[in-house]
């Protein structure tokens, strides 16, 4: 298995450029925020927190290769991601041993650049293997999919994507040599890759999972495979991360509650003594109704507030995941603006403002129809793509992956607030849809197409790029 990441001689001159544009893009970030999270001796966690400000993406990796544990991730839904981050931990911690400086910002880059690196080389490997494109056609398609705006801001940020995206291709790669071969996706197979892919992102498992469907049919349900390749590295993998989660997290958020408990009862008591001190009254029960009256006045405010510009919607529950769902987020304005919109061409007005941070809204409109159009053409192609490809099995197993997002996402609303975040787990359907478009189409209506898509790239990557170098320089 480890020799599909053995560059191939055809491949040599893509890995060039991806490594050049992808190390290029990171010592961006590198220069702009090195200087900043460097120090030492300081609440290194808070400091990236407050530092790092690209959109919605997280610095937690920043804290986790500075002060390693599990709780500065997510821990139900980054299971193993604090584990996997460990030896990049150690290597800065060799680097602060012998430089006296903090170079988790550097260190989280070669990271990035890393799995940036593969990630495009198995995306080349899969246009060109498994769809059977022409070189030109790989290469134009793989220069669409980098311009995608929260594709290039994926292979730079310091946060699970860049991770995600690339075992997601070599995840497609391998179940799509397996479709052109007939062979069945062994129980190894299936548990190595599962613990990768949830490892990094747990809803990502269930990747893994359908490609096994497509891949091994009827014999995904023989109850050994069931047993060893599904529900036990479930289970295992659960396991897991409510162990770390009542090693790292549980104390912290005990403390947490326990410190506001504290905070909100001394303001409670400082607003009795104020309120006493200029009430024409000494009955402490007309006293504590006119705090009471106080509070109220000052949680309508606050309700107000935040439904002034709300941050996330209206869960479907309170209880468990579906904590995190939300039902009142309008969906098509969602889509529109921020799905396809916001993922592929960044909005100006708010060029890479945070949600919590800047109170970004969550649904921004473009400041011109030209943008609409092209995010139209984009949608035409991948429908278009998605015919082309109807006879394919492997196009299928990867929508399936896409659909499933689909469904968190628009369905569930998991993330809808900044859905655009999410860009690399799904996006990557689109250039897939419309290789199979480019694969069918002759004559006039492929010069057409290969036309669209290079003028496409060429928009994105100056409008996309030029944004980002400006917002980083």
């Amino acid at each position: 298995m480890l020799k599909m990441f053995k560059i191939k001689p055809t491949e040599r001159l893509v890995a060039v450029v991806a490594f050049v544009v992808i190390a290029t893009l990171n010592a961006l970030v590198v220069a702009q925020y090195f200087p900043q999270l460097s120090a030492l001796g300081v609440n290194y966690h808070d400091m990236a927190r407050d530092t790092f400000h690209m959109s919605g993406f997280d610095a937690w990796s920043y804290s986790v290769v500075s002060e390693w544990s599990g709780w500065q991730y997510n821990i139900i839904r980054h299971p193993l991601l604090a584990i996997f981050m460990y030896v990049p931990y150690l290597i800065n911690q060799a680097l602060i041993w012998l430089t006296g400086v903090n170079c988790a910002v550097i260190v989280v880059a070669v990271v990035e650049v890393f799995f940036g690196f593969y990630g495009t080389v198995f995306f080349f490997r899969i246009m060109r293997e498994i769809v059977g494109l022409t070189r030109s056609d790989a290469w134009l398609l793989m220069a669409f999919f980098y311009s995608m705006a929260y594709i290039m801001l994926t292979v730079m940020v310091p946060d699970h994507f860049n991770l995600t995206l690339c075992m997601m291709m070599v995840v497609l790669y391998v179940a799509g040599r397996q479709l052109q071969t007939g062979a069945a996706m062994k129980i190894w197979q299936t548990v190595v890759m599962f613990f990768l892919m949830a490892g990094v992102s747990l809803n990502n498992g269930v990747k893994v999972f359908l490609s096994a469907l497509f891949v091994n049919g009827r014999r995904l349900f023989r109850w050994r495979y069931m047993l060893l390749a599904i529900a036990l590295p479930s289970a295992l993998i659960w396991g897991v991360a409510k162990l770390e989660h009542h090693t790292w997290a549980e104390p912290l958020e005990i403390a947490a509650k326990a410190k506001l408990k504290a905070q909100d009862k001394a303001f409670r008591d400082s607003l009795y003594r104020a309120y006493a001190d200029t009430a024409t009254t000494h009955d402490p029960r007309l006293i504590q109704q006119g705090v009471n009256k106080i509070l109220r006045r000052l949680a309508q405010e606050k309700y107000r507030r935040n439904h002034a510009n709300p941050k996330i919607g209206d869960p479907m529950s309170k209880k468990g995941f579906m904590a995190w769902t939300d039902r009142s987020t309008d969906r098509w304005a969602s889509i529109v603006e921020n799905l396809f919109g916001e993922s592929i061409q960044l909005h100006r007005n708010v060029l890479l403002q945070d949600i919590l941070k800047d109170n970004r809204p969550m649904i921004v409109p473009y400041d011109h129809w030209g943008y609409y159009c092209v995010e139209a053409l984009v949608a035409l192609l991948f429908a278009a793509g998605i015919w082309a490809s109807r006879r394919s099995r492997f196009f299928w197993m990867a929508f399936s992956w896409f659909a499933f997002d689909m469904f968190v996402h628009i369905v569930l609303g998991f993330g809808i607030n900044e859905v655009y975040i999410m860009t690399a787990q799904w996006a990557f359907i689109i250039p897939l849809a419309m290789a199979y478009l480019l694969r069918s189409a002759h004559g006039r209506m492929g010069v057409a197409v290969r036309a669209v898509t290079i003028m496409f790239a060429l928009w994105l990557w100056i409008y996309n790029g030029s944004l980002i170098v400006g917002y980083l320089t």
